[in-house]
């Protein structure tokens, strides 16, 4: 029975994985104070599957939540947002997708 439960878990696991869509890429850019977020996450309906989340992280504290209720886009979700930030400063931006898992995009303040 425990080699059966195990079995069909990683065939679950396989389905959903399968159908798993999570952002394929996190592009960022700051000029002029202004950081833009461009997540990759192609979909073909922008209105029930989309990037959900941005998660905006500066030297390693989170500094702001962006969350949505569609993407701009059947391809990307994309936003912009006023920080005044430090040369040197490390910027993570985590785009979560509203069905399932993350994708992180880095960008070193220059």
């Amino acid at each position: 029975m425990k080699k059966m439960t195990i079995l069909v878990s990683v065939i679950l696991l396989m389905v959903f994985g399968a159908k798993a869509d999570p952002p394929k890429k996190v592009i960022l850019t700051y000029k002029d104070g202004k950081l833009k977020i461009e997540a990759v996450h192609k979909v073909s309906d922008a209105k029930k599957h989309y990037v959900n989340q941005f998660v905006i992280n500066v030297d390693g504290v989170d500094v702001k939540t962006l969350s949505y209720n569609s993407q701009v886009s059947n391809e990307t979700q994309v936003d912009e947002v006023l920080l005044d930030l430090k040369k040197g400063s490390i910027v993570k931006v985590t785009a979560r997708c509203s069905k399932f898992g993350t994708k992180t995009g880095k960008l070193v303040v220059e």
